[in-house]
């Protein structure tokens, strides 16, 4: 990949489009971009990184605030990138979300994110994408690598590599986690873990049905009190060994109990045999006292019995009669009930005053006769034709008198709203000329709010500039005096350790002497004859552990030294910049002038809002007035119409008044007095009716008793009353017939039962003199038998729930074993995963505690170190490499190690003993190396421009000649390096320039170009 032109507008501190041709800049093949602290060097390297991933790098994507504060407030924020892949070029332009004035009133509106990707073809540039999701995608692609691995390719940031060089596993984790993705090694070991768990709960699940089934059997075999089964053995092959036991004794117990039950089951039959001949004997001597005293009983009745027959003679003798007897009575009821209903019938017309008006008021006394009757009914009758005639006014009227109380309230109610409607239109003319004179004034306080809200937003950053002044100055105070510390440390360390190294150098030949040894060859000369070695004057020896510690003691407080330099130097261009921006006011009065300006914003803003809303009102109130005049007009209109339609309905109710005058009577309605004289008639035609059915029901009881007299001449009884008194009621009949048949059956069977077998030979055991058997025999008898047949009854529970138990826990033992046959190889595999699962997670047998995601990081880490070295020995003159390593510290995981190999002593050590400059050029190194692994990883896609960021203050004149061979072997084959410092070594080095101005309006880019310096 290589970059062509990038253009920023209102994108971090540039206000106005920026422009940066990197073609030109590249014809060098090395650039510089430099600037003061806090120009926009890192801006430049964030617009191509936004431009390609639409967000940019580190902490500064997490402030989302992209668009520049210099920028004009309508002006929107912009980055485009022309760059190519191979043979194709592309070209980007991506806007943040941002809040543009709003064109309407007041306020912002959000402006969405937007990007739009074209890769030129042929002459012209052709649309890929406009969409911010697919448009990443694609870039993506084509780029190979996600932005974290770009920011460490392309754009190599010095300081996080120099952490990374000096921190532990952990840091380095996190980092090769991120460029070099072991999400699939990571993935085998969580499923070598879960297949492990899996498996292990599937042995668990499966050795505990094998155990429940162990507790089932003895739970079963304890029921039967075998002894030693309390206790569960460990292993399978024990628990089926365990079971069998159960089995066989359980077996044995059962055959024991099922000769006990044959036994006591004999005895049982035995004992049921001599009880039953005791009962029986019992049964025929109290069946024969039982006989007796039935004989006695069925003699005493005879008597009873023979009257009874008597009674049913005569019931027979009175049946014939019985049909004539009840016509008779029939007839009785019939003209009784008919007489009763005629006195109801006339009752109800003696207190109906309706129907008393058609009959003859002297009739009413007496009986009334059944031509005045006939008379009443057809006078009413006459009398309903005529009011059900005219019964179609009556509800016309009612329909008017409805009619006419609706028209009332109508013209009520709008009389009502008429006058409502004048008072509210009274009432807006009042508002409406209240609200016109108070425009006036509120419009003189609401002139000038723009220009008032500008001096407030003035006065505003005015002040908050002033807080960053004496923040910042207060910073900068703090700074001298941590660089003052850091410089006294760093040259009191410094001396101390050039004097241990002045002290070891001294030693050197000491040391040398004290491992000659004679016989064995000088390392120095070769000789084996050793006449003079220096021998030890006495005092303090320096070890080459101490020399080191003081060295790096030094370096630390280098570093530290040129940390502090930075914060203040920082600090002191930033107090500068905020003193020339009006910093040094006092704050007393830039927080007043911010008062005074927001006060009178305030009360513009005020006089604005109660201006509108005062033209709100006015507007609305003329409306109102115009719609109440409408309503007015329309009432007054709706109005004459009711009382119109009232008039109206009182002429009609007049006439229909007087057609109906008369009709009703007392009645309140017409229907009412229709429904009065529809009763008197009923009531009337209910008396003539009644009357007639007194007379029918007469004559027919006359002819029946005629009848039931001439049948009697027939009969023994000589009254319809001695024959009525001889039948018996059918119930009665029933149960005294049933009486005299069952005193005859009983007689029978008493005599059948004489003459029984059991009977006889209980009269014959009477006569021999032989007692019955008493209760107390037969209660010792079936003691006896109830005791044995209980015994025989448990044995043989027993021996059944035995032989229960010895099938149920040889089931269990069958399923025991099949379940074993199943577990045997899933114990092995359990085994099998865990031991995998705990070597991939760093564990078990893996003696470096490195799990299998470690180790592919491992690896990559290899590969980067050896990148590395290649360039790190250019830059060190051949003196330093840098290895990886997997040595263990304790009990810590090993795996993600870095030492650096020194070639004058070769000594392997740790990378935190390099001095600052070294420190640079193995971060340098190492972020070179780790770029080139990153680019293979990434498919073998060629970087054709790099960046390198800040460091190269910490170099002496010699490494820096160094670093530069290094930096310029880079450039081998068409490749572009940018070096990002402000170190005025490379201004001279460097022909090629970018430089960052920055100003109080915003920074600028500017190209330039020099004779570079050899």
């Amino acid at each position: 990949m290589r970059l062509h032109h990038l253009e920023i507008q209102a994108f971090g501190p540039f206000a106005e489009r920026q422009s940066v041709d990197f073609d030109a800049l590249s014809a060098q093949g090395l650039f510089l971009l430099n600037g003061p602290t806090g120009a926009g060097k890192s801006s430049v390297l964030d617009a191509v990184c936004f431009a390609l991933y639409g967000s940019v790098p580190g902490a500064r994507q997490a402030a989302k605030r992209l668009r520049s504060d210099h920028a004009a407030e309508s002006l929107a924020p912009e980055v485009a990138l022309e760059f190519s892949i191979a043979d194709r070029r592309f070209r980007v332009v991506r806007s943040p979300a941002w809040d543009r004035p709003s064109r309407r009133g007041s306020g912002t509106t959000t402006e969405q994110a937007r990007t739009l990707l074209s890769e030129h073809i042929g002459s012209d540039w052709v649309q890929k994408s406009a969409r911010n999701d697919e448009a990443g995608h694609e870039l993506q692609s084509l780029l190979g690598m996600d932005k974290e691995q770009f920011t460490k390719v392309v754009m190599l940031p010095q300081g996080e590599f120099a952490a990374f060089l000096r921190a532990d596993a952990k840091p380095r984790r996190e980092l090769l986690q991120r460029l070099f993705s072991t999400t699939r090694f990571e993935d085998l070991e969580r499923l070598f873990a879960e297949e492990s768990q899996r498996v292990g709960r599937d042995l668990a699940e499966q050795e505990s049905r094998q155990r429940h089934l162990l507790l089932r059997a003895i739970d079963e075999a304890e029921r039967h009190d075998l002894g030693g089964t309390g206790t569960a053995p460990e292993s399978g092959s024990d628990w089926s060994v365990t079971m069998q036991g159960m089995v066989a004794a359980l077996s044995a117990r059962r055959e024991a109990a099922s000769l006990d039950s044959l036994e006591l089951a004999e005895q049982s039959a035995l004992a049921d045999g001599a009880l039953a001949e005791v009962r029986r004997r019992r049964e025929r001597f109290a069946a024969l006292e039982q006989l007796r005293a039935q004989r006695a009983d069925h003699d005493g009745r005879t008597e009873e019995i023979e009257r009874l027959a008597g009674v049913l003679r005569r019931h027979e003798q009175a049946q014939g009669l019985a049909v004539l007897l009840g016509l008779d009575d029939d007839g009785a009821a019939a003209v009784e009930l008919a007489r009763s209903r005629h006195r109801e019938a006339v009752d109800r017309v003696r207190t109906d005053t309706t129907a008393t008006e058609y009959l003859d008021p002297d009739l009413l006394a007496d009986e009334i006769p059944r031509a005045a009757l006939a008379d009443g009914c057809e006078a009413s009758s006459s009398a309903l034709g005529v009011l059900r005639a005219a019964l179609p006014d009556e509800q016309r009227l009612l329909e008017i008198r409805s009619g006419l109380q609706t028209e009332t309230a109508a013209v009520e109610s709008l009389d009502r709203r008429i006058e409502e409607t004048a008072e509210e239109a009274t009432r807006l003319e009042r508002a409406r000329t209240a609200d016109t004179e108070s425009l006036v004034p509120l419009r003189l306080a609401a002139d000038g709010l723009t220009h008032l809200r500008a001096d407030l937003a003035a006065a505003a950053a005015a002040e908050d500039v002033v807080r960053q002044y004496r923040a910042a100055a207060e910073r900068s105070t703090a700074a001298d005096a941590a660089h003052a510390a850091a410089s006294a440390l760093f040259l009191q360390l410094k001396a101390e350790w050039l004097d241990k190294l002045q002290l070891r150098l001294e030693q050197s030949a000491e040391e040398l002497a004290e491992r000659l040894r004679d016989g064995q060859p000088c390392p120095v000369c070769g000789s084996s004859e050793h006449p003079a070695p220096v021998t030890s004057p006495g005092g303090t020896r320096i070890t080459l552990e101490e020399e080191q510690a003081a060295r790096r003691l030094q370096a630390e407080a280098e570093s530290a030294l040129d940390d502090a330099r930075e914060v203040r130097d920082r600090l002191r261009l930033e107090v500068a910049d905020l003193a020339a921006r009006g910093g040094a006011a006092a704050p007393e009065d830039a927080a007043a002038s911010t008062r005074a300006a927001r006060l009178r914003v305030d009360a513009a803003a005020a006089a604005a809002a109660e201006c509108s809303a005062v033209e709100e009102r006015v507007r609305i109130s003329i409306e109102e007035a115009q719609r109440v005049g409408r309503l007015r007009d329309a009432l007054r209109e709706e109005r004459s119409a009711a009382e119109s339609r009232r008039s109206s309905l009182l002429d009609q109710q007049s006439v229909l008044d007087r057609r109906l005058a008369g009709l009703q009577g007392a009645a309140s309605s017409l229907a009412e007095r229709i429904g009065a004289v529809q009763r008197a008639h009923d009531r009337l035609e209910a008396v003539l009716d009644t009357l007639d059915d007194v007379v029918r029901a007469a004559a027919r009881h006359l002819d029946d008793r005629k009848r039931l007299e001439e049948a009697l001449l027939a009969t023994p009884f000589p009254s319809p009353q001695e024959a009525r008194a001889a039948l018996l009621p059918d119930d009665h009949h029933a149960r005294v017939a049933q009486d005299v048949r069952d005193h005859e059956v009983r007689g029978h069977r008493l005599d059948a039962a004489w003459d029984g077998s059991g009977i006889r030979e209980s009269l014959r055991e009477e006569r021999d003199g032989i007692m019955p058997p008493s209760g107390d025999d037969e209660q010792r008898a079936g003691a006896a038998a109830e005791d044995l047949r209980a015994r025989a009854h448990r044995a043989g529970i027993l021996a059944e729930v035995l032989g229960q138990s010895v099938a149920q826990v040889e089931t269990y033992l069958r399923q025991l074993e099949e379940l074993e046959r199943d577990v045997a190889p899933l114990r092995e595999r359990a085994h099998l995963v865990a031991a995998v699962a705990d070597t991939a997670r760093g564990g078990g047998e893996n003696l470096y505690k490195m799990s299998l995601a470690t180790y592919v990081l491992a690896s990559r880490l290899e590969q980067v170190a050896a990148a590395a070295t290649e360039r790190l020995l250019q830059m060190s003159d051949g003196r330093y490499q840098l290895v990886h390593s997997d040595a263990t510290a304790g009990n810590k995981r090993s795996g993600l190690g870095l030492n650096v190999i020194d070639g004058w002593t070769g000594n392997r050590r740790d990378t935190a003993t390099l001095s600052g400059g070294e420190s640079f050029m193995a971060s340098l190194a190492l972020a070179l190396g780790l770029a080139d692994v990153v680019q293979q990883e990434a498919g073998g896609l060629d970087i054709e421009t790099l960046f390198v960021d800040e460091g190269f203050g910490s170099l002496d004149d010699q490494a820096l000649e160094q670093v530069m061979d290094a930096l310029e072997g880079l450039r081998s084959g068409g490749r572009v390096v940018g070096l990002v410092s402000h170190v005025p070594e490379l201004k001279q080095r460097v022909g090629a320039q970018l430089q960052v101005v920055k100003g109080r309006q915003g920074s600028i880019l500017r190209l330039v170009e020099q004779p570079a310096s050899v």
